[in-house]
């Protein structure tokens, strides 16, 4: 299209059709003129500020949103809590000192040698914090170096090194809130949100005086060329405890904000997330909020506030009317990752992936193949490997919309296990239907992979209940699942787990009030959403791990009336400071030695024991008769792990 400027020229300028123009839902798609050499968009910079719309382009698209901040409600906020860049905010609290390992022993890196660009790019950033009293001169014998990284839009970010200080410094226990169970304090009832975006919040908190020098770093002014040293009077930006730290000061101002009735806040370090059940109950509270941040001392990017949405993006999901999804950037950011080359990078690659895990069927067995990468001594990628990560990733493109819990309902817990690992589904009804709240999986450990598949079972209930609490809070839970567990730990589990184990699981599955167990037909989660629920289970657990352990037909664990009856004893021990060992086989009718001997010097006392019974099987080949053993061990062996 031909436009005429403001000089009275006539030149041509593309025409981007279709921008889709949205608030909390579709309003309209229009077509738009891009003008890339104005300063200022045609659409009317005034109108725009008015309304407080922006225009993003990413992808080689344009998104046009609306902010829902009126004019009234603004009228209602005292404007000292927006970040202006002006004044700096500062919480009125006692500064916090920081202790480092031997610090009589200066840290002394030098200064990375920094472009002139770069310098004359930190030079007016250096000199705003100076100002604002963030940055402070000092001569300190410590020094770690900082480095000027260029942004997208051509300007330069201050970044300080900080990992020699991060290693020496004896941190606080970490008490900021787990984002894989912060959300689950949001009910399907709480349609309404808010979320606040602190604004340099870090700075907001001073460091005490005795704490300033481990932060300074050398400053070179690009113009004069004068050296000098500069260090942090409030917490920095890439300090190990900085969100800890500032998470904990948070907290306990919010302890004085009282939330409106059916509202509640949600804090993860300096996000902020206001959520209820009305949207005039949330808009009230959400005001009130940031009425008190701003007294308090704190600022709040005004540009950033989701204000009042349906529908708001929080801790990289989106929260929507009662659900929460994966943000669809993040799945596109991790659908681009092309395959790990190193252990780093599949460590990162799980850090990313193990974050949606509650959207994921089975996400432990699909990771698997991953973990294991971790194991060997160098990442050898596979065509098998490269179909994997596939499917792991075509899981995150189909991941489902989860249900947010509702503690003051019932939950149900489907878990079967299946190729060393437990998988299940948590649910709630909802309307008639169960809706799935969230995927929960977990590897089995090494020694219960060993056992028969309805043993593994009570290992896979026991570690998805527990998942499960973090979610729950406490609701009543109805366990599903295709094996009997309460029979088969009453029953059968005393000879396969150790006492702390079977006192770990009777606990869990079996004392606990809240939890019911039952049995079901369903042997996936998909059966079990849209199955029958509760039905009898398709085999017998009992007779199951009785034809899956028994070696043979005519073994049997308890006394024979016919027969003969032998004794059998090993035993290692060390005697006048030389370790015997030995083993002897007793008549039980007549008291006699049947046989007895020496064993070597480095038989171990089970060992000893094992080897009595194998002489008394082989004493009694094609015999009836009963051999007694007081070892658990041996007992074991031969009548739960010898056919393994």
């Amino acid at each position: 299209m031909v436009v005429i400027g403001a000089k009275g020229e006539p030149f041509k300028v593309p025409i981007v059709k279709n921008v889709e123009i949205e608030s909390e839902n579709k309003i309209c798609l229009g077509d738009m003129l891009l003008v890339e050499e104005a300063d200022y968009n045609l659409l009317g910079r005034d109108l725009m500020v008015a309304l407080g719309i922006n225009l993003i382009i990413r992808n080689s698209q344009i998104t046009v949103s609306i902010y829902k901040l009126t004019c009234e409600d603004e009228d209602k906020i005292n404007p000292k809590v927006w970040h202006t860049g002006k004044e700096a905010g500062k919480l009125a609290m006692e500064p916090i000192s920081i202790e480092i390992e031997k610090p009589e022993d200066p840290i002394r890196i030098r200064q990375y040698p920094i472009p002139l660009e770069g310098r004359r790019g930190l030079k007016p950033i250096i000199e705003d914090l100076i100002k604002k009293g963030i940055l402070e001169p000092c001569m300190s014998r410590h020094n770690t170096p900082i480095l000027a990284v260029k942004k997208g839009d051509g300007n330069y970010r201050l970044v300080q090194d900080l990992r020699a200080i991060n290693e020496r410094t004896r941190t606080r226990f970490p008490v900021v809130a787990n984002p894989y169970t912060l959300l689950n304090r949001i009910s399907p009832k709480d349609t309404w949100y808010s979320v606040i975006d602190l604004k340099d919040a870090f700075w907001t908190c001073p460091l005490a005086e005795g704490s300033r020098d481990f932060f300074a770093f050398q400053w070179e002014d690009p113009d004069t060329n004068r050296k000098q040293q500069l260090r942090w009077a409030s917490l920095p930006q890439g300090f190990v405890d900085s969100p800890n730290l500032f998470g904990q000061a948070l907290e306990k101002l919010l302890s004085q904000f009282s939330p409106r009735k059916e509202t509640k806040i949600l804090q993860y370090v300096d996000d902020l997330l206001v959520a209820g059940e009305t949207e005039e109950g949330v808009r009230e509270c959400t005001i009130d909020l940031l009425n008190f941040l701003g007294e308090k001392g704190l600022k709040v990017a005004k540009q950033n506030l989701q204000f009042t949405e349906s529908g708001v993006k929080y801790l990289g999901h989106w929260l929507v009317k009662g659900k929460k999804k994966l943000d669809p950037a993040r799945v596109a950011g991790i659908i681009e990752l092309p395959p790990p080359k190193t252990k780093r990078q599949v460590r990162q690659l799980l850090g990313l992936l193990g974050y949606c895990r509650q959207w994921i069927e089975g996400y432990s067995e699909k990771a698997k193949f991953l973990y294991e990468k971790l194991t060997a001594e160098k990442i050898k990628w596979t065509e098998q490997d490269d179909k994997e990560l596939e499917q792991l990733k075509g899981a995150l493109v189909t991941a489902p919309v989860l249900n947010l819990p509702d503690i003051n309902k019932k939950f149900q817990l489907f878990v079967n296990v299946g190729n060393h690992t437990a998988h299940g589904v948590l649910t709630q009804e909802w309307a008639g239907d169960r809706k799935p709240v969230g995927y929960l999986s977990k590897l089995l450990d090494p020694v219960s992979r060993g056992w028969p598949t309805c043993l593994q079972a009570i290992v896979a209930v026991a570690l998805l209940v527990e998942e499960a609490k973090k979610i729950t809070f406490g609701a009543p839970i109805t366990v599903y699942t295709p094996h009997n567990v309460r029979t088969i730990l009453q029953q059968k589990a005393e000879k396969w787990l150790t006492d702390a184990r079977l006192l770990k699981y009777e606990a869990i599955l079996l004392h606990a009030p809240e939890l019911e167990l039952r049995t079901t037909q369903a042997s996936n989660p998909a059966g079990f959403l849209f199955g029958e629920a509760s039905s009898e289970p398709i085999h017998n657990c009992i007779d199951l791990v009785e034809l899956q352990t028994k070696i043979r037909e005519d073994l049997e664990d308890e006394e024979l009336e016919e027969g003969e009856k032998w004794f059998v004893d090993g035993s290692a021990r060390v005697i006048e400071g030389k370790r015997k060992s030995g083993y002897a086989i007793i008549d039980g009718k007549t008291g006699e030695v049947i046989k007895s001997g020496p064993l070597g010097t480095s038989w171990s006392a089970q060992a000893c024991e094992l080897y009595a019974v194998l002489q008394a099987l082989k004493g009694l080949k094609e015999k009836i008769g009963t051999i007694f053993t007081d070892s658990k061990y041996a007992f074991g062996v031969v009548h739960t792990f010898g056919k393994i």
